[in-house]
């Protein structure tokens, strides 16, 4: 793709400093990954804050030394075309310089030619990087837009008594900004959204279906990322991997940025819940969905699918994850890659050197300092020379007239000035002039001589030179020829212990799943019996309930009868005592003492055992007797 369109809107300097800083950062890339490896390996047991900030601080100093490539490619830019461009002489000194290019171009390496593509090329890299990024930020607004309708749509309050505990994790995790929680009916799973304003997103579904404790887990959780000012880090994480789209080795560092930030936020709060079990059943409950927030730009509580059994793991254990050996394979292929691309271009730099070095330019001679500036005031031109025979001409310019001179033995024999021929007689009066001209002519001659015989004397050291590169250069392709062989042979060597142990892996996953489902199926049937005993326990509520009530009111008519029973002992006895003053005012007793025994029916009435007449019988029985089979006893 040609340069002209697009240095309209970009210099080629900036154009060619921006592809070869892209260039530049894959292997800066590869230098962080390793750091980042390092330190993943030897922090295994290690808090997840230091992971973070150590994997965080080799991150900004990768953006640092990337900033100095741009700067030092900005200010280090020098044309190709503009090796020589002072006036020369009439015999370049250049001329050795550029033939020694020319040899050199004549036999390119691989890497010169990859050099020669990438500067020809740049402009297309530097375009087709522009499109990439043009369409990621449209995504990454697109992404934005979303987050931002989260924020507004089928939201629901929470009610008071989890408002004020909130505030009260707040004040417990010493965060002073406002944050309101909703639940939500579009998210799946818990989510901290924002950094002036945050929101704290809780699915609707679960709100009401998870223990009270369970719930504090999670919100502290989403606390810590919001404490940590997460979700602007984040957001400054997925600008730079907007640029470096292509860089492999950061997008990795970075997504260990992104574990090791979970790690951080559950250790927060399991410190502050002191509880490692809730926080733990939170994690399974909602790795049971198996949903995510299909958002790079929000913290999802339950994080990736894959990297939330090792977060439970990690809290089991207390044991961080490590390299994987897939991941040492790489990194170690990653390695050799980037150790033969330094050295391919050290290694071209040579002859690079070579042909600076014949560029200088010859130094000046004393009378030529003398001469040049006489040439410059006389506004004389570089004469052309032309020698035949014993006669010699001489054409030129001076004083903006055109002269041809024809000498022999330095005596003029003809003068041509402005086309025009100068009789004979008359050459003698342009005898100054002529004679500075041929003077000029000599001095040019011999210093064009001198220059042609320090050029060949340079040429041939050159070429000296340029064998003796040549011969290193070709030892050490031949090294790198072997170095490449043996790296073949180590890789095709990694690659079947990668195959291998992506076979191991894939066992370890596929066993780590069957896990998974064994304690997603026990949880279910945990739950489910939860559910029985708990029906089974409001059922027998409720008979208990039934049975209480139905004591209640039993009681409740056994007092009511006993009420009645006390009125109508009261009643009987007061009838008994009345009989009593009958029975003496009739004279069948004396005194109250003297009565053992009575009864009184509707067919008699006995008293001490004896019989009492009809009529009598018959006036107590209309005084008292209350129904047709009534009876009334009573026995001292």
């Amino acid at each position: 793709m040609s340069l002209q369109f697009f240095t309209l809107f970009l210099s080629r300097e900036m154009i060619r400093a921006v592809s070869w800083t892209l260039i530049h950062s894959l292997w800066q890339g590869m230098v962080l990954a390793v750091v980042a490896a390092a330190v993943v390996f030897f922090t295994k047991k290690a808090r997840p804050a230091s992971r973070y900030n150590l994997l965080a601080g080799a991150l900004v100093v990768f953006v640092i030394c990337l900033a100095v490539t741009f700067s030092l490619q900005i200010i280090g830019f020098k044309p190709a075309t503009a090796r020589l461009e002072l006036p020369l002489p009439a015999v370049s000194p250049a001329l050795h310089a550029d033939t020694i290019a020319s040899l050199i171009e004549d036999h390119p390496s691989i890497t010169g030619k990859a050099i020669s593509f990438i500067n020809e090329n740049a402009a297309l890299v530097v375009f087709a990087w522009l499109l990439v990024i043009a369409l990621r930020c449209i995504r990454l607004a697109g992404s934005l837009y979303a987050v931002h309708q989260l924020k507004r749509k089928q939201i629901f309050p929470v009610g008071e008594f989890w408002n004020g505990r909130l505030a009260g994790l707040c004040n417990q995790l010493n965060i002073h900004k406002r944050i309101q929680l909703f639940r939500s009916g579009l998210i799946k799973v818990p989510a901290a959204i924002g950094y002036f304003k945050p929101v704290i997103l809780f699915p609707a579904a679960l709100f009401t279906s998870l223990p009270a404790n369970e719930i504090e887990a999670i919100l502290l959780h989403e606390l810590a990322h919001i404490r940590r000012k997460d979700y602007l880090v984040n957001m400054l994480q997925n600008i730079l991997e907007i640029f470096l789209f292509f860089n492999l080795p950061l997008l990795w560092v970075s997504s260990l940025i992104r574990k090791e930030r979970e790690n951080c936020c559950d250790d927060i709060a399991v410190d502050q819940t002191e509880n490692k079990r809730n926080y733990i059943n939170a994690l399974m409950a909602f790795g049971e969905l198996n949903l995510q927030l299909n958002s790079s730009l929000i913290n999802a509580f339950p994080g990736e699918k894959n990297h939330l059994m090792n977060r439970v793991k990690r809290l089991i254990y207390n044991n961080n994850q490590t390299l994987s050996n897939m991941e040492k394979k790489f990194l170690a292929a990653g390695l050799v890659v980037t150790s033969l691309f330094i050295f391919a271009f050290t290694t071209q730099m040579v002859p690079q050197k070579i042909v600076a070095k014949a560029s200088q330019p010859i130094p000046v001679t004393a009378s030529e300092k003398l001469l040049r500036p006489l040439a410059l005031i006389n506004d004389t031109l570089p004469a052309t020379v032309v020698t035949k025979d014993k006669a010699q001409t001489i054409i030129t310019t001076a004083k903006g007239k055109k002269y041809v001179i024809v000498s022999e033995d330095n005596r003029v024999k003809e003068l041509h000035i402005n086309g025009k021929k100068i009789p004979s007689e008359k050459i003698g009066d342009y005898d100054n002039i002529t004679h500075k001209i041929m003077e000029e002519s000599k001095l040019d001659a011999e210093q064009a001589e001198k220059e042609m015989e320090q050029s060949q004397i340079e040429l041939v050291q050159s070429k000296l030179e340029l064998e003796q590169s040549q011969k290193e250069f070709a030892e050490s392709q031949k090294k790198m020829e072997l170095d490449m062989e043996q790296s073949k042979k180590e890789f095709a060597e990694s690659q079947k212990e990668m195959e291998k142990e992506m076979y191991l892996s894939k066992k370890e996953l596929e066993q780590s799943k069957n896990e998974f489902a064994q304690s997603k199926k026990e949880l279910e049937e945990a739950k489910r019996s939860m559910k029985l005993d708990m029906e089974r326990a409001q059922k027998n509520m409720m008979e208990a309930k039934k049975e209480m009530a139905q004591s209640q009111k039993q009681m409740k008519e056994s007092m009511i009868a006993m009420e009645m029973s006390k009125k109508d002992m009261y009643k009987s006895e007061k009838t008994r005592e009345q009989m009593i003053s009958d029975f003496i005012k009739e004279n069948i007793i004396k005194e109250k003492e003297d009565l053992k025994s009575f009864k009184l029916s509707n067919d008699e009435l006995i008293v001490n055992d004896v019989k009492q007449p009809a009529a009598m019988h018959k006036k107590f029985k209309e005084k008292y007797a209350q129904g047709k089979n009534w009876t009334m006893q009573y026995s001292n």
